[in-house]
């Protein structure tokens, strides 16, 4: 097998070795094979120059026009240069895989999934990794040159199929001096075509296939700045006029007052809210009513992520289609795959007949992927084949399922900090960023809570038939808490004191949390101005005083989860807690 390094020799899988540059030197009997590997070599190292016959040139037509092709999977263009390839190289099929080099000095090759495979009839091939034998690809992701394997799959050497043929070739994907995959082109059947033009042919392909993957991922760089850019259009100064700089024509039809609920095209009723947060969240779902792209939701718990999910999908061209929704922080691994992608009868314990997963069951209409941060890398990894190639396979499976389905996703992380963390793929991350919301929290759009509070005693009202009004003193201190929990926090709060109350809600209704809160809440924004009489150790004990209450606050007493929180020792809390008279609390 071919194993080079520039200006080094060449390694044959029978053990000869060709010097590069002068006389040839063999250290062992170079058969036919060998002299293959060596011209293939020479072909590659050398400049480029003309295509041999006249097929040559359609076939770098068709490889250009690959680059340029604009499509919706983006496998697509991948797929039309392997084709190329594969007429080229008279092939049956073709590969690319992702590669990288690693390590300190980049002499570790790094083989990761199959991006895009086709076959002779236009087909990807199914289960790809299991094709190719990764000790090829990565001699060709070390050397940053091709790699034959010259006996075909069952062939015995001394076979007259597979003596001096080369069946497989392996070639690295370069671009901007950078390894962005490896090609696998092979012929099970017949010898590969590796004339000089050919593989002319091979080179051209690859490098065009590299150029490919970079406008992707500056495409896909382009749309999270655009996203990026057009929220800070967006902003407005706190006096409700654009923020300086802005154009108008960033703004969908700025007619100088300020928008209401009824401007709006699309039908929001099931998300409460009127504050200029929430219409500005209205006015991006109404621009992109038309698009199928994929959407990513950021939000605190409890900011009604789902709900913006399925209103998306109310208003898009999948509405009438199904809607279904998984939390992907709530199942284990395994119980994850089979919820998604479905089981064969049979695939464990218990599976007695075939199931069908989410994918399956949201083929034509939107499937809602909630928490999707806290996906296992492994899941992360078959997730973006699914987005790559639209296609699943059925745990326990062999075939494969082509699915047409459109993905929301959401997450209270900041998934580009989980990306530069290692946690998060970044492949993944453009494919889920292509649109971008991020929802405000309850404390962010206070103006919302009497609504928000209205609409929650109604419904209690009409399913318990015990109507209660709340006093406005204890209606003013709900906008003043800061609700860490958000709307769902606020819920169960009215669920509490409408079980609990004797009429109408008053001040001492409230839970112990929102007195707390309220009455001794520490204004952090004034904190300058408060120490600025106290010495160091006075300011510090304040400081230390007040973070403690907030957190004791707010996971309602659990002393455990306050030590988390602060991140100190069990021991260290306890005696604060005494010391501060917190214990009482």
């Amino acid at each position: 097998m071919l194993y080079s390094s520039a200006g080094g020799r060449v390694c044959t899988s029978g053990g000869s070795e060709i010097a590069r540059g002068g006389e040839d030197l063999v250290t062992e009997p170079a058969g036919a094979g060998a002299v293959i590997e060596s011209a293939i070599l020479e072909v590659w190292s050398s400049e480029p120059g003309h295509r041999e016959g006249g097929d040559a040139h359609q076939l770098v037509l068709s490889l250009v026009s690959a680059l340029g092709a604009e499509a919706d999977d983006a496998t697509e263009p991948l797929r039309s240069a392997l084709a190329v390839l594969i007429s080229a190289l008279r092939a049956e099929r073709a590969f690319l895989f992702e590669a990288t080099r690693t390590g300190a000095d980049g002499s570790e090759p790094a083989i990761g999934g199959c991006i895009a495979s086709r076959d002779l009839d236009g087909e990807p091939v199914n289960q790809p990794e299991r094709k190719v034998s990764h000790e090829v690809l990565a001699k060709a992701a070390l050397t940053g040159l091709p790699a034959a394997a010259p006996l075909a799959e069952g062939v015995a050497p001394g076979d007259e199929r597979g003596d001096a043929a080369v069946h497989g070739l392996a070639l690295p994907v370069i671009g901007g001096g950078s390894l962005r995959g490896v090609l696998f082109i092979e012929n099970r059947f017949q010898p590969l075509e590796v004339s000089p033009g050919a593989m002319r042919l091979g080179q051209a392909g690859a490098r065009i296939i590299a150029a490919i993957l970079e406008l992707q991922s500056l495409r896909n760089e382009n749309r999270t700045l655009w996203v990026d850019i057009s929220r800070l259009r967006e902003r407005r100064s706190p006096e409700g006029e654009p923020a300086a700089g802005e154009a108008a024509a960033s703004r969908p039809r700025d007619s100088g007052k300020r928008p209401r609920r009824s401007d709006l095209r699309g039908d929001y009723s099931a998300i409460l809210g009127s504050s200029p947060r929430m219409l500005e969240i209205f006015q991006l779902l109404d621009r992109i009513s038309g698009s199928n792209a994929p959407i990513l939701i950021n939000g605190e718990s409890g900011t009604g992520k789902e709900l913006v999910a399925h209103a998306i999908h109310e208003t898009s061209p999948r509405s009438g289609k199904v809607f279904v929704s998984e939390n992907c922080g709530a199942l284990t691994e395994t119980l994850l795959e089979s919820e998604l992608f479905g089981y064969e009868k049979g695939a464990f314990t218990g599976a007695n007949k075939d199931h069908k997963g989410l994918f399956e069951l949201a083929v034509g209409g939107t499937l809602f992927l909630d928490e999707v941060g806290d996906m296992s890398p492994s899941m992360q990894k078959k997730l973006l084949r699914v987005l790559q190639e639209g296609v699943i396979r059925r745990v326990g499976g062999k075939d494969y399922i082509s699915v047409d389905v459109r993905i929301i996703s959401a997450t209270n992380k900041d998934l580009l900090e989980e990306v530069k963390a290692g946690n998060f793929r970044e492949d993944l991350y453009y494919r889920l960023n292509v649109i971008n919301l991020k929802l405000p929290p309850l404390r962010e759009r206070r103006e919302d809570i009497p609504e928000l509070v209205e609409h929650f005693l109604a419904e209690l009202g009409k399913e318990s038939g015990i109507d209660r009004k709340i006093d406005p003193a204890a209606l003013q201190r709900l906008v003043r808490y800061n609700w860490p929990g958000n709307i769902r926090e606020l819920r169960n709060e009215i669920k509490r004191f409408h079980a609990l109350s004797d009429g109408d809600v008053r001040v001492q209704d409230l839970s112990e949390t929102i007195l707390s809160d309220e009455v001794e809440e520490f204004p952090f924004h004034d904190f300058e101005r408060q120490i600025s009489q106290l010495t160091l150790r006075e300011a510090t004990e304040r400081l230390e005083k007040e973070m403690i209450r907030n957190a004791l606050i707010q996971s309602k007493g659990n002393k455990s989860l306050v030590a988390k929180m602060l991140q100190v020792p069990k021991t260290s809390l306890y005696n604060k807690i005494n010391k501060y008279g917190f214990d009482k609390l």
